[in-house]
Protein backbone atom coordinates (compact mmCIF):
# COMPACT_ATOMS: atom_id res chain seq x y z
CA UNK A 1 0.00 0.00 0.00
CA UNK A 2 1.21 3.07 -0.98
CA UNK A 3 1.34 6.07 1.63
CA UNK A 4 -0.49 9.81 0.71
CA UNK A 5 2.21 12.44 -0.24
CA UNK A 6 0.57 14.31 2.68
CA UNK A 7 1.56 11.13 4.66
CA UNK A 8 5.82 11.22 3.51
CA UNK A 9 5.60 15.05 4.11
CA UNK A 10 4.57 14.45 7.59
CA UNK A 11 7.36 11.80 8.04
CA UNK A 12 9.81 14.36 6.92
CA UNK A 13 8.84 16.84 8.87
CA UNK A 14 8.79 14.51 12.19
CA UNK A 15 12.08 13.21 10.88
CA UNK A 16 13.45 16.87 11.02
CA UNK A 17 12.22 18.07 14.42
CA UNK A 18 13.89 14.78 15.57
CA UNK A 19 17.12 16.03 14.34
CA UNK A 20 16.51 19.40 15.47
CA UNK A 21 15.73 18.80 19.20
CA UNK A 22 18.76 16.44 19.17
CA UNK A 23 20.82 18.78 17.57
CA UNK A 24 23.83 20.08 20.23
CA UNK A 25 21.84 23.40 19.23
CA UNK A 26 19.29 22.71 21.95
CA UNK A 27 21.88 21.04 24.47
CA UNK A 28 18.90 19.06 26.21
CA UNK A 29 16.98 21.80 27.02
CA UNK A 30 13.54 19.98 28.49
CA UNK A 31 11.33 23.20 27.81
CA UNK A 32 12.71 24.12 24.56
CA UNK A 33 12.65 20.50 23.15
CA UNK A 34 8.74 20.37 25.19
CA UNK A 35 7.77 23.77 23.02
CA UNK A 36 8.81 23.13 19.45
CA UNK A 37 7.20 18.87 19.90
CA UNK A 38 4.01 20.93 21.05
CA UNK A 39 3.84 23.84 18.03
CA UNK A 40 4.74 21.29 15.83
CA UNK A 41 2.32 18.91 16.39
CA UNK A 42 -0.25 21.38 16.40
CA UNK A 43 0.53 22.52 13.02
CA UNK A 44 0.24 19.03 11.78
CA UNK A 45 -2.83 18.65 13.29
CA UNK A 46 -3.99 21.76 11.60
CA UNK A 47 -5.11 23.72 15.04
CA UNK A 48 -2.00 26.45 14.33
CA UNK A 49 -4.49 29.22 13.77
CA UNK A 50 -5.39 28.04 17.48
CA UNK A 51 -1.74 28.74 18.92
CA UNK A 52 -1.75 31.73 21.94
CA UNK A 53 0.10 32.81 24.85
CA UNK A 54 -2.57 31.73 27.25
CA UNK A 55 -1.99 28.01 25.66
CA UNK A 56 0.99 27.71 25.55
CA UNK A 57 1.52 29.38 29.00
CA UNK A 58 -0.94 26.99 30.45
CA UNK A 59 0.13 23.90 28.11
CA UNK A 60 3.63 24.21 28.46
CA UNK A 61 4.87 26.59 31.00
CA UNK A 62 2.62 25.10 33.98
CA UNK A 63 0.41 28.75 34.40
CA UNK A 64 -2.89 28.85 35.50
CA UNK A 65 -5.51 29.97 33.56
CA UNK A 66 -5.97 33.53 33.49
CA UNK A 67 -2.60 34.23 32.64
CA UNK A 68 -1.48 37.75 31.73
CA UNK A 69 1.29 38.11 29.17
CA UNK A 70 1.36 41.66 30.53
CA UNK A 71 2.63 40.32 34.03
CA UNK A 72 4.33 37.53 32.82
CA UNK A 73 6.76 37.82 30.09
CA UNK A 74 7.70 33.45 29.88
CA UNK A 75 6.04 32.78 26.38
CA UNK A 76 7.94 35.85 24.86
CA UNK A 77 10.95 34.97 26.31
CA UNK A 78 10.94 31.36 25.51
CA UNK A 79 9.39 31.92 21.96
CA UNK A 80 12.16 34.52 21.53
CA UNK A 81 15.15 31.82 22.77
CA UNK A 82 13.22 28.79 20.40
CA UNK A 83 13.17 31.32 17.30
CA UNK A 84 17.09 31.81 17.78
CA UNK A 85 17.66 28.52 18.05
CA UNK A 86 16.44 27.51 15.11
CA UNK A 87 17.96 30.33 12.90
CA UNK A 88 21.47 28.86 14.41
CA UNK A 89 20.33 25.22 13.68
CA UNK A 90 19.88 26.14 9.48
CA UNK A 91 22.60 28.46 9.88
CA UNK A 92 24.88 25.36 10.45
CA UNK A 93 22.64 22.84 8.05
CA UNK A 94 21.58 25.38 4.98
CA UNK A 95 20.80 22.54 2.33
CA UNK A 96 17.98 21.32 4.81
CA UNK A 97 15.45 19.21 2.73
CA UNK A 98 12.92 20.10 5.06
CA UNK A 99 13.23 23.38 7.59
CA UNK A 100 10.87 24.38 10.53
CA UNK A 101 10.84 28.13 10.75
CA UNK A 102 8.89 30.48 13.30
CA UNK A 103 8.42 34.01 12.04
CA UNK A 104 8.72 36.42 14.30
CA UNK A 105 5.83 37.59 16.06
CA UNK A 106 3.71 34.46 15.44
CA UNK A 107 3.35 31.46 17.47
CA UNK A 108 2.75 28.79 14.66
CA UNK A 109 6.04 27.56 12.62
CA UNK A 110 5.85 27.11 9.38
CA UNK A 111 7.00 23.63 7.42
CA UNK A 112 9.30 24.40 4.43
CA UNK A 113 11.10 22.17 2.24
CA UNK A 114 14.04 22.61 -0.23
CA UNK A 115 17.34 24.61 0.52
CA UNK A 116 16.80 28.12 2.16
CA UNK A 117 17.18 30.82 -0.39
CA UNK A 118 18.64 33.47 -0.16
CA UNK A 119 16.55 35.95 -1.48
CA UNK A 120 14.18 36.71 0.99
CA UNK A 121 11.25 37.15 -1.56
CA UNK A 122 11.51 33.88 -3.04
CA UNK A 123 8.71 31.86 -2.08
CA UNK A 124 8.41 28.86 -0.30
CA UNK A 125 6.39 25.21 -0.06
CA UNK A 126 4.76 24.53 3.16
CA UNK A 127 2.20 22.09 4.45
CA UNK A 128 -0.10 24.68 4.78
CA UNK A 129 -0.48 28.09 3.17
CA UNK A 130 2.80 30.10 4.62
CA UNK A 131 1.81 33.18 7.28
CA UNK A 132 2.99 36.69 6.02
CA UNK A 133 5.95 38.26 7.60
CA UNK A 134 5.55 40.39 9.83
CA UNK A 135 6.53 44.48 8.62
CA UNK A 136 9.87 43.73 10.51
CA UNK A 137 10.96 41.25 8.15
CA UNK A 138 9.38 41.58 4.96
CA UNK A 139 11.99 43.04 2.28
CA UNK A 140 12.35 46.64 1.44
CA UNK A 141 13.53 49.78 3.00
CA UNK A 142 15.34 49.50 5.87
CA UNK A 143 13.57 50.81 9.12
CA UNK A 144 12.50 54.01 9.89
CA UNK A 145 14.50 53.39 13.28
CA UNK A 146 17.41 52.90 11.28
CA UNK A 147 19.35 50.25 9.26
CA UNK A 148 20.50 46.82 10.44
CA UNK A 149 24.37 46.89 10.80
CA UNK A 150 26.17 44.18 9.68
CA UNK A 151 28.45 41.69 11.33
CA UNK A 152 32.12 42.61 11.49
CA UNK A 153 35.58 41.08 12.46
CA UNK A 154 36.50 44.47 14.30
CA UNK A 155 34.31 44.29 16.96
CA UNK A 156 31.07 43.88 18.52
CA UNK A 157 27.78 45.66 18.22
CA UNK A 158 26.06 47.35 21.68
CA UNK A 159 22.89 48.88 22.09
CA UNK A 160 21.99 50.62 24.87
CA UNK A 161 17.84 50.76 25.65
CA UNK A 162 15.96 53.06 27.70
CA UNK A 163 16.70 52.75 31.23
CA UNK A 164 13.14 52.78 32.59
CA UNK A 165 12.39 54.52 36.04
CA UNK A 166 10.31 52.21 38.89
CA UNK A 167 8.94 54.19 40.91
CA UNK A 168 6.20 51.35 42.12
CA UNK A 169 8.52 51.43 45.67
CA UNK A 170 9.48 54.73 47.37
CA UNK A 171 9.54 55.72 50.82
CA UNK A 172 6.20 55.90 51.58
CA UNK A 173 3.39 53.41 49.60
CA UNK A 174 -0.26 53.89 50.35
CA UNK A 175 -2.14 50.98 51.28
CA UNK A 176 -3.18 50.18 47.50
CA UNK A 177 0.57 50.25 46.63
CA UNK A 178 0.44 53.31 44.85
CA UNK A 179 2.66 55.42 45.63
CA UNK A 180 1.86 58.57 47.50
CA UNK A 181 3.43 61.39 45.93
CA UNK A 182 2.58 63.39 43.02
CA UNK A 183 4.92 63.31 39.82
CA UNK A 184 5.72 66.75 40.41
CA UNK A 185 8.78 68.12 39.57
CA UNK A 186 11.58 67.50 42.39
CA UNK A 187 9.56 64.64 43.53
CA UNK A 188 11.30 61.02 43.64
CA UNK A 189 9.74 59.95 40.93
CA UNK A 190 10.55 62.52 38.76
CA UNK A 191 14.26 62.65 39.28
CA UNK A 192 14.09 59.22 39.07
CA UNK A 193 13.20 59.80 35.61
CA UNK A 194 16.15 62.10 35.19
CA UNK A 195 18.33 59.63 36.25
CA UNK A 196 17.29 56.71 33.87
CA UNK A 197 17.23 59.45 31.07
CA UNK A 198 20.67 60.24 32.30
CA UNK A 199 22.08 57.00 32.68
CA UNK A 200 20.98 56.16 29.42
CA UNK A 201 22.53 59.21 27.67
CA UNK A 202 25.54 59.13 29.78
CA UNK A 203 26.43 55.58 29.00
CA UNK A 204 26.00 55.93 25.33
CA UNK A 205 28.84 58.75 25.40
CA UNK A 206 30.84 56.41 27.34
CA UNK A 207 30.36 53.13 25.49
CA UNK A 208 31.16 55.59 22.20
CA UNK A 209 34.53 56.19 23.34
CA UNK A 210 35.37 52.11 24.35
CA UNK A 211 37.51 50.80 21.65
CA UNK A 212 36.39 48.44 19.65
CA UNK A 213 32.54 49.18 20.05
CA UNK A 214 30.34 49.99 17.83
CA UNK A 215 26.91 51.45 19.55
CA UNK A 216 23.69 50.56 17.79
CA UNK A 217 21.68 54.31 18.16
CA UNK A 218 17.80 54.64 19.83
CA UNK A 219 16.65 50.91 19.90
CA UNK A 220 14.18 51.08 21.88
CA UNK A 221 13.19 47.14 22.80
CA UNK A 222 15.46 44.13 22.62
CA UNK A 223 14.15 42.11 19.71
CA UNK A 224 14.47 45.89 18.02
CA UNK A 225 18.04 45.61 18.38
CA UNK A 226 18.47 42.16 17.78
CA UNK A 227 16.99 42.99 14.25
CA UNK A 228 19.31 45.87 13.39
CA UNK A 229 22.15 43.70 14.17
CA UNK A 230 23.17 44.25 17.72
CA UNK A 231 24.36 41.03 19.12
CA UNK A 232 24.26 42.52 22.79
CA UNK A 233 21.86 44.28 24.43
CA UNK A 234 22.50 46.77 27.84
CA UNK A 235 18.96 47.30 29.67
CA UNK A 236 18.65 48.63 33.41
CA UNK A 237 16.46 50.15 35.69
CA UNK A 238 16.47 52.97 38.13
CA UNK A 239 15.05 53.34 42.26
CA UNK A 240 15.53 56.40 43.77
CA UNK A 241 14.22 57.15 47.54
CA UNK A 242 15.22 59.85 49.54
CA UNK A 243 18.94 59.39 50.27
CA UNK A 244 19.41 56.13 48.70
CA UNK A 245 19.91 54.94 44.52
CA UNK A 246 19.82 51.80 43.44
CA UNK A 247 20.48 50.73 39.96
CA UNK A 248 19.94 47.14 38.33
CA UNK A 249 21.61 46.45 34.79
CA UNK A 250 21.56 43.34 32.55
CA UNK A 251 23.70 42.54 29.80
CA UNK A 252 22.15 40.52 26.90
CA UNK A 253 23.63 38.59 24.28
CA UNK A 254 20.31 38.09 21.22
CA UNK A 255 22.43 35.16 19.50
CA UNK A 256 22.41 32.52 22.86
CA UNK A 257 19.04 34.31 24.18
CA UNK A 258 20.10 34.50 27.44
CA UNK A 259 21.35 37.34 29.72
CA UNK A 260 24.90 36.71 30.26
CA UNK A 261 25.40 39.33 33.40
CA UNK A 262 23.73 41.45 35.90
CA UNK A 263 24.78 43.69 38.41
CA UNK A 264 23.04 46.10 41.32
CA UNK A 265 24.92 50.00 42.29
CA UNK A 266 23.54 51.17 45.70
CA UNK A 267 24.84 54.46 46.67
CA UNK A 268 23.45 56.20 49.60
CA UNK A 269 23.56 59.78 50.81
CA UNK A 270 23.02 60.40 46.96
CA UNK A 271 21.00 63.60 47.93
CA UNK A 272 22.77 67.11 46.26
CA UNK A 273 25.35 64.65 44.31
CA UNK A 274 22.96 62.99 41.65
CA UNK A 275 25.13 63.79 38.48
CA UNK A 276 28.66 62.56 40.28
CA UNK A 277 26.84 59.55 41.29
CA UNK A 278 25.58 59.05 37.88
CA UNK A 279 28.98 59.39 35.94
CA UNK A 280 30.34 57.22 38.94
CA UNK A 281 28.44 54.05 37.75
CA UNK A 282 28.20 55.29 34.33
CA UNK A 283 31.72 54.69 33.90
CA UNK A 284 31.66 51.56 36.02
CA UNK A 285 29.54 50.24 34.25
CA UNK A 286 31.48 50.70 30.32
CA UNK A 287 34.56 49.63 32.98
CA UNK A 288 32.68 45.72 33.32
CA UNK A 289 30.97 45.88 29.87
CA UNK A 290 33.19 47.09 27.18
CA UNK A 291 36.64 48.07 28.34
CA UNK A 292 39.75 46.23 26.08
CA UNK A 293 40.20 43.43 26.96
CA UNK A 294 38.44 42.82 29.93
CA UNK A 295 34.88 44.17 29.82
CA UNK A 296 32.18 41.41 29.61
CA UNK A 297 31.89 41.43 26.03
CA UNK A 298 35.24 41.06 24.87
CA UNK A 299 35.19 37.62 27.56
CA UNK A 300 32.50 36.30 25.29
CA UNK A 301 33.79 37.30 21.77
CA UNK A 302 37.45 35.93 22.86
CA UNK A 303 35.88 32.98 23.79
CA UNK A 304 34.63 32.59 20.59
CA UNK A 305 37.22 33.65 18.14
CA UNK A 306 40.16 32.09 19.58
CA UNK A 307 39.54 28.90 17.84
CA UNK A 308 40.91 30.21 15.02
CA UNK A 309 43.89 32.56 13.70
CA UNK A 310 43.02 36.23 14.26
CA UNK A 311 41.20 37.52 11.04
CA UNK A 312 41.82 41.39 12.36
CA UNK A 313 43.44 43.61 14.72
CA UNK A 314 40.33 43.35 17.27
CA UNK A 315 40.97 39.32 17.39
CA UNK A 316 44.66 40.03 18.27
CA UNK A 317 43.63 42.65 20.99
CA UNK A 318 41.22 39.89 22.26
CA UNK A 319 44.43 37.43 22.63
CA UNK A 320 45.97 39.73 25.44
CA UNK A 321 44.14 38.30 28.41
CA UNK A 322 44.73 34.84 28.11
CA UNK A 323 48.73 36.07 28.34
CA UNK A 324 48.55 38.31 31.04
CA UNK A 325 46.98 35.40 32.96
CA UNK A 326 49.93 32.76 31.85
CA UNK A 327 52.84 34.91 30.86
CA UNK A 328 53.23 31.78 28.48
CA UNK A 329 56.54 32.06 26.64
CA UNK A 330 54.38 30.42 23.75
CA UNK A 331 51.42 32.71 23.79
CA UNK A 332 54.32 35.69 24.54
CA UNK A 333 56.02 34.60 20.67
CA UNK A 334 52.24 34.05 18.85
CA UNK A 335 51.51 37.73 20.45
CA UNK A 336 54.51 39.24 19.30
CA UNK A 337 53.88 38.00 15.88
CA UNK A 338 50.22 39.12 15.43
CA UNK A 339 51.25 42.46 16.30
CA UNK A 340 53.74 43.27 14.01
CA UNK A 341 51.78 41.36 11.03
CA UNK A 342 48.67 43.71 11.94
CA UNK A 343 50.42 46.61 12.40
CA UNK A 344 52.20 45.90 9.10
CA UNK A 345 49.34 46.14 7.68
CA UNK A 346 47.75 49.28 8.96
CA UNK A 347 50.50 51.21 10.74
CA UNK A 348 48.43 53.64 12.29
CA UNK A 349 45.87 51.68 13.93
CA UNK A 350 46.22 53.93 17.59
CA UNK A 351 44.65 51.11 19.94
CA UNK A 352 46.93 47.97 18.70
CA UNK A 353 49.72 50.30 18.59
CA UNK A 354 48.81 51.59 22.38
CA UNK A 355 49.22 47.64 23.01
CA UNK A 356 51.48 46.61 21.41
CA UNK A 357 53.52 49.05 23.21
CA UNK A 358 52.16 48.02 26.60
CA UNK A 359 53.21 44.04 25.20
CA UNK A 360 56.97 44.84 24.64
CA UNK A 361 57.37 46.91 28.09
CA UNK A 362 55.20 44.29 30.23
CA UNK A 363 57.03 41.23 28.57
CA UNK A 364 60.45 42.58 29.53
CA UNK A 365 60.02 41.32 32.52
CA UNK A 366 59.75 37.68 31.64
CA UNK A 367 62.15 35.12 30.67
CA UNK A 368 60.61 34.79 27.41
CA UNK A 369 61.14 39.05 26.40
CA UNK A 370 64.83 40.23 27.90
CA UNK A 371 65.59 42.31 24.64
CA UNK A 372 63.35 45.74 24.97
CA UNK A 373 63.68 48.07 22.54
CA UNK A 374 62.95 51.35 24.78
CA UNK A 375 62.56 53.94 21.88
CA UNK A 376 60.02 51.36 19.81
CA UNK A 377 57.81 51.13 23.08
CA UNK A 378 57.73 54.51 23.53
CA UNK A 379 57.45 55.85 19.84
CA UNK A 380 54.29 53.10 19.22
CA UNK A 381 52.67 54.72 22.69
CA UNK A 382 53.39 58.48 21.80
CA UNK A 383 51.96 57.97 17.99
CA UNK A 384 48.98 56.05 19.41
CA UNK A 385 48.33 58.95 21.53
CA UNK A 386 48.52 61.09 18.63
CA UNK A 387 46.09 59.05 16.63
CA UNK A 388 43.54 58.23 19.13
CA UNK A 389 44.07 61.03 21.63
CA UNK A 390 40.31 60.78 23.13
CA UNK A 391 40.81 57.29 24.26
CA UNK A 392 42.38 56.04 27.69
CA UNK A 393 44.09 53.11 26.48
CA UNK A 394 47.06 55.15 24.71
CA UNK A 395 47.80 57.32 27.46
CA UNK A 396 47.87 54.16 29.65
CA UNK A 397 50.63 52.91 27.40
CA UNK A 398 53.03 55.96 27.31
CA UNK A 399 52.12 55.95 31.31
CA UNK A 400 53.76 52.83 31.13
CA UNK A 401 56.60 53.49 28.87
CA UNK A 402 57.58 56.77 31.15
CA UNK A 403 57.07 54.85 34.46
CA UNK A 404 59.51 51.90 32.85
CA UNK A 405 62.28 54.86 31.75
CA UNK A 406 62.34 55.93 35.35
CA UNK A 407 59.47 59.43 34.34
CA UNK A 408 57.59 58.74 37.38
CA UNK A 409 55.80 62.65 37.26
CA UNK A 410 55.43 61.95 33.36
CA UNK A 411 53.90 58.49 33.73
CA UNK A 412 51.69 60.11 36.76
CA UNK A 413 50.75 62.82 33.90
CA UNK A 414 49.58 60.55 31.57
CA UNK A 415 47.92 58.30 33.97
CA UNK A 416 45.51 61.30 35.01
CA UNK A 417 44.53 61.63 31.33
CA UNK A 418 43.70 58.12 31.55
CA UNK A 419 41.19 58.56 34.33
CA UNK A 420 39.84 61.60 32.99
CA UNK A 421 38.61 59.38 29.68
CA UNK A 422 38.03 56.44 31.22
CA UNK A 423 39.15 52.64 30.56
CA UNK A 424 40.43 50.15 31.86
CA UNK A 425 39.95 52.26 35.69
CA UNK A 426 41.99 49.58 37.58
CA UNK A 427 45.50 49.33 35.42
CA UNK A 428 45.30 53.04 35.96
CA UNK A 429 45.03 52.96 39.57
CA UNK A 430 47.85 50.62 39.40
CA UNK A 431 49.89 53.16 37.39
CA UNK A 432 48.94 56.20 39.29
CA UNK A 433 50.26 54.62 42.36
CA UNK A 434 53.48 52.91 41.03
CA UNK A 435 54.15 56.79 39.61
CA UNK A 436 54.11 58.06 43.40
CA UNK A 437 50.21 59.05 44.34
CA UNK A 438 50.00 55.57 46.37
CA UNK A 439 47.13 56.23 48.23
CA UNK A 440 44.50 57.40 45.70
CA UNK A 441 46.10 54.63 43.14
CA UNK A 442 45.63 51.90 44.84
CA UNK A 443 42.14 52.85 46.32
CA UNK A 444 41.14 52.98 42.63
CA UNK A 445 42.64 49.85 41.90
CA UNK A 446 41.23 47.72 45.07
CA UNK A 447 38.04 49.26 44.32
CA UNK A 448 37.93 47.88 40.68
CA UNK A 449 39.36 44.76 41.10
CA UNK A 450 36.89 43.99 43.64
CA UNK A 451 34.22 44.34 40.84
CA UNK A 452 35.73 42.04 38.24
CA UNK A 453 36.23 39.11 37.93
CA UNK A 454 38.56 39.01 34.84
CA UNK A 455 41.85 40.75 35.86
CA UNK A 456 45.76 40.12 35.82
CA UNK A 457 46.79 38.64 38.92
CA UNK A 458 50.07 41.37 38.18
CA UNK A 459 47.96 44.11 39.60
CA UNK A 460 48.97 42.78 42.73
CA UNK A 461 52.52 44.24 42.12
CA UNK A 462 51.48 48.04 42.88
CA UNK A 463 49.43 46.54 46.17
CA UNK A 464 52.54 44.30 47.32
CA UNK A 465 55.04 47.65 46.90
CA UNK A 466 52.55 49.51 48.79
CA UNK A 467 52.66 47.76 51.76
CA UNK A 468 56.38 47.19 51.51
CA UNK A 469 56.65 50.81 51.59
CA UNK A 470 54.75 51.38 54.99
CA UNK A 471 56.28 48.82 56.64
CA UNK A 472 53.71 45.73 56.14
CA UNK A 473 55.92 43.01 55.22
CA UNK A 474 53.44 40.32 56.12
CA UNK A 475 51.06 41.91 54.05
CA UNK A 476 53.61 42.71 51.01
CA UNK A 477 54.11 38.76 51.32
CA UNK A 478 51.01 38.13 50.66
CA UNK A 479 50.31 40.35 47.66
CA UNK A 480 53.15 39.28 46.60
CA UNK A 481 51.80 35.32 46.53
CA UNK A 482 49.02 36.63 44.81
CA UNK A 483 50.84 37.14 42.01
CA UNK A 484 50.45 33.34 40.04
CA UNK A 485 52.53 34.00 37.21
CA UNK A 486 55.74 32.24 37.76
CA UNK A 487 56.76 33.28 34.40
CA UNK A 488 56.56 36.73 35.47
CA UNK A 489 59.74 38.99 37.18
CA UNK A 490 57.50 40.61 39.75
CA UNK A 491 56.12 38.09 41.99
CA UNK A 492 59.73 36.23 42.27
CA UNK A 493 61.17 39.74 43.19
CA UNK A 494 58.21 41.25 45.27
CA UNK A 495 58.82 37.52 47.59
CA UNK A 496 62.18 37.89 47.77
CA UNK A 497 62.37 41.33 49.25
CA UNK A 498 59.14 40.69 51.76
CA UNK A 499 60.82 37.39 52.96
CA UNK A 500 64.32 38.75 53.50
CA UNK A 501 62.61 41.73 55.72
CA UNK A 502 60.67 39.06 57.16
CA UNK A 503 63.72 37.41 58.39
CA UNK A 504 62.86 34.02 56.21
CA UNK A 505 66.13 34.61 54.60
CA UNK A 506 66.29 30.77 53.04
CA UNK A 507 63.34 31.40 51.45
CA UNK A 508 64.20 34.91 50.09
CA UNK A 509 67.39 33.48 48.91
CA UNK A 510 65.45 30.72 47.21
CA UNK A 511 62.80 33.47 45.60
CA UNK A 512 66.25 35.45 44.38
CA UNK A 513 67.32 32.38 42.70
CA UNK A 514 64.06 31.93 40.75
CA UNK A 515 64.06 36.20 40.12
CA UNK A 516 67.86 35.80 38.48
CA UNK A 517 66.54 32.94 36.39
CA UNK A 518 63.36 35.13 34.57
CA UNK A 519 65.61 38.33 34.94
CA UNK A 520 69.81 37.74 34.70
CA UNK A 521 69.69 41.76 34.84
CA UNK A 522 68.88 42.05 38.37
CA UNK A 523 72.23 40.01 39.30
CA UNK A 524 74.25 42.36 37.66
CA UNK A 525 72.74 45.54 38.44
CA UNK A 526 69.58 45.24 40.78
CA UNK A 527 68.97 49.22 41.32
CA UNK A 528 68.55 49.47 37.24
CA UNK A 529 65.85 47.08 37.60
CA UNK A 530 64.10 48.01 40.39
CA UNK A 531 64.40 51.71 38.77
CA UNK A 532 62.26 51.02 36.25
CA UNK A 533 59.05 49.90 38.67
CA UNK A 534 58.86 53.62 41.08
CA UNK A 535 60.44 57.05 40.86
CA UNK A 536 60.78 56.88 44.56
CA UNK A 537 64.15 57.12 45.25
CA UNK A 538 64.30 56.06 49.21
CA UNK A 539 61.93 52.69 47.48
CA UNK A 540 64.42 52.02 45.36
CA UNK A 541 67.62 52.19 47.93
CA UNK A 542 65.47 49.87 50.50
CA UNK A 543 64.11 47.61 47.75
CA UNK A 544 68.26 47.38 46.60
CA UNK A 545 68.85 46.18 50.52
CA UNK A 546 66.55 43.68 50.95
CA UNK A 547 67.35 42.59 46.89
CA UNK A 548 71.01 42.00 48.36
CA UNK A 549 69.86 40.16 52.12
CA UNK A 550 68.28 37.44 49.67
CA UNK A 551 71.57 36.96 47.63
CA UNK A 552 70.94 39.32 44.40
CA UNK A 553 73.34 41.81 43.72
Amino acid sequence: MKCSPQTDQRAAVAAELERVVTSPVFGGSARQIRLLRFLVGEVLAGRGAELSAPLLATRIFDRPEGFDSTEDSIVRVEMSKLRRALVRYYAASPTAAVRIELPRGRYAPVIATGPAAPDPAQPRVSLRPAIDPPPSERPGPPSPRGPRIPASDDGPVVAILPFTSITAVSASLNADGSESELPVPGSTGTRSRAVAHGLTDRLGDLFIRASRVRVLSRAATLDEAEARGARYVVEGGVRLIPGALRVTVKLHDTTRGIQVWGKTFDRCDVDGRLFAVEDEIAREITTLLVSLPLGAVHGIEAEERSIHPPRSAYEVLLRFPRWLATFDRGLQAELADHCARFLERDPDDGVLLAYSSFFHVLSSWTAAGRDHDRCRSEGHARRAVALEPKLANPHQALAFVLLDAGDGPGALAKAEIALKLGGPLMFTGFLIALSGDWERGTAILRRHRGSTKRYSSSVHHALALDAWRRGDHAAALIEAEAIATPNLAWGALDRAVALARLGRLADARAAGCELAAILPDVARDPRAVVRRMTADQTLIDDLVEALALAGVG
